[in-house]
């Protein structure tokens, strides 16, 4: 079997999500003799620029460096976008889909590793409630911006409310 060069799109990797996912990634990579080429290496990240511009950037270069595939996090990456920028599917437009796998989210066209936030989260209150015997759960979300921050705030009132507690 051949070593192939599989590039991640991550954001921010002082970000510890970030982080767990460049490490899962490299990990699995490495033990299998494949290397990482993490583009946030490449290319330096601030706050203060435009993450429009750098993703541009990054999906540019990306395109050049005849990888053998491209692993694109959709949900880091359209974490840090907002209305006004361009849109994942813009950049992912840049990239050859045979050569594009995207994980976090389902995009139709290219290969795709979802989640599943909704199941998670149930399964994690039933055991919560039901096993543990839990009357009083605090919930701690993620950005209203995150449809899957939301998905399990969602969940978490359904299951306490299912279960006559209050939320």
């Amino acid at each position: 079997m051949g070593r192939y060069r599989i590039g991640l799109m991550v954001g921010n990797k002082s970000i510890d999500y970030v982080h767990e996912i460049r490490m899962g990634i490299q990990n699995t990579l490495e033990e299998s003799g494949h290397q990482l080429v993490a583009i946030s290496d490449l290319i330096p990240f601030h706050s203060r620029l435009n993450t429009a511009s750098y993703f541009r950037v990054a999906f540019e270069i990306v395109s050049r460096l005849n990888l053998d595939a491209v692993i694109v996090p959709a949900g880091i990456i359209s974490g840090y976008l907002n209305a006004r920028h361009a849109s994942l599917h813009e950049f992912l437009s840049i990239l050859d889909p045979n050569k594009t796998l995207v994980i976090e989210r389902v995009l139709h066209g290219y290969r795709c590793v979802g989640k599943d936030s909704t199941q998670g989260m149930r399964e994690c209150m039933r055991h919560l409630i039901e096993t543990c015997g839990y009357k009083e759960i605090g919930f701690i979300g993620g950005p209203e911006s995150s449809k899957g921050a939301r998905e399990r705030e969602e969940v978490y009132r359904q299951e306490m409310a299912s279960a006559g507690l209050a939320g």
